[in-house]
């Protein structure tokens, strides 16, 4: 087995418990190495720090598997699955889709996996989880027993780690469409084209949330996707809901969402950009008593942060200005490098720079199955704030 030495004093982070070894953190690279096989991490006086897969194309080379002496092989896969799908088993989630391994957070880096239903999705990020696709998906396929294993590239880890798989069955055969219950919902999953690996899963518990407090209000959803907030929030009572999004095909499912769940009658989209359409809201004096601002992330890089704050300022001091007094502003990022102290910050400003008092009813943040480890802060990347604007 390779073993990947580290330089003098750079052993610190990963002894605090954080798994990712940078490039700059290497020293050299002892023996023959295969993408498909763990390399030995040690320090530079040649402590057993863990073993991870190696790849010298990313910043990010190594991310440790293990700080244990053990082979990494299908039978550590498997106790790893089986590990993860036991705590999801015990949360008690309303529903039949989940994530059931969150990469770090399962001690299983550069590996996501979503069950909908009868079917899992498989998205491995980095080059060594690519060359175990087929291992891990039949660990899959037997641990949640599922009738099939669809795995999706990822263009952008693709682009990164040097990625070659393409999307396709793994394991079985299934519809590209899959039913899946929320909850009393119902939403289709589009397995083979779908954002992410085709549904928002991470927002499970906030979607209910806000929808606790939607009855009787009008509601905007801006980023709407497939229209879950909205659907939620119609299911509660609300009395009328505006979907928003730059996808047609989004906002075709989300009507049909709508009709499966028996309030179509109640929805209204409009494909527009967030931006600009709440400009013209604003405007034209269109108010609402409920906004939900779910965008993607404004920057993936550190170096883009100023630029993501504008961008966070800019979308919810138009959202405030188009609240009606007593409304509702439930608002998020998924952007890692935006803290959530940060994102507070930003709100406060966008709320000073509207002329609105805005209390803060909640904090918001991924569902459990999404679950956070305190030793990597890269696991907690969803924030949300449930904010009222006082009368």
């Amino acid at each position: 087995m390779a073993r990947l030495i580290l330089r003098r004093h750079r052993e610190g982070r990963i002894l605090a418990g954080h798994p990712w070894v940078y490039r700059s953190e290497v020293a050299e690279l002892v023996g023959p190495h295969r993408p498909d096989e763990a390399v030995t991490v040690l320090d530079w006086e040649g402590t057993f720090l863990g073993r991870g897969f190696y790849n010298p194309r990313a910043q990010i080379v190594c991310r440790l598997l293990t700080r244990q002496d053990e082979p990494i092989d299908p039978a550590f896969f498997r106790r790893r699955l089986e590990a993860a799908w036991a705590y999801r088993r015990q949360l008690g989630l309303d529903g039949d889709a989940t994530r059931a391994v969150f990469s770090e957070a399962d001690r299983l880096p550069g590996l996501i996996v979503d069950r909908y239903g009868e079917y899992a999705v498989l998205a491995c990020l980095t080059r060594g989880m690519e060359r175990q696709a087929e291992v891990l998906a039949e660990a899959v396929e037997a641990v949640l027993g599922v009738r099939g294993v669809y795995r999706r590239a990822d263009p952008a880890a693709a682009r990164i780690e040097g990625l070659e798989g393409a999307s396709g069955w793994v394991r079985g055969s299934g519809v590209r469409e899959v039913e899946i219950r929320e909850g009393p919902l119902r939403f289709t999953v589009d397995l083979e084209a779908g954002q992410k690996t085709g549904f928002y899963l991470d927002q499970r518990e906030n979607r209910e949330a806000v929808a606790a407090r939607a009855a009787g209000r009008e509601v905007l959803d801006a980023f709407c996707y497939t229209g879950a907030f909205a659907c939620w929030a119609l299911a509660r009572g609300a009395r009328a809901a505006l979907a928003v999004d730059t996808s047609a095909d989004a906002l075709a499912r989300a009507r049909r969402h709508a009709e499966a769940n028996g309030f179509a009658d109640r929805l209204e989209v409009e494909a527009a950009n967030a931006f600009d359409l709440l400009r013209r809201l604003e405007r034209d004096g269109r108010r609402f008593d409920l906004i939900i601002l779910d965008p993607p992330p404004f920057t993936r890089r550190k170096s883009a942060l100023e630029s993501a704050v504008r961008g966070y300022k800019e979308i919810n001091l138009r959202a405030f200005r188009c609240l009606r007094p007593g409304g509702l502003l439930a608002t998020f990022s998924c952007s890692h490098h935006v803290s959530p102290a940060l994102f507070e910050e930003t709100l406060h400003a966008a709320a000073a720079d509207a002329g609105v008092t805005a209390r803060l009813l909640a904090a918001l943040t991924q569902a459990r199955d999404h679950p956070v480890l305190l030793t990597v802060p890269e696991t907690r990347y969803l924030k949300g704030l449930l904010l009222e604007v006082i009368e």
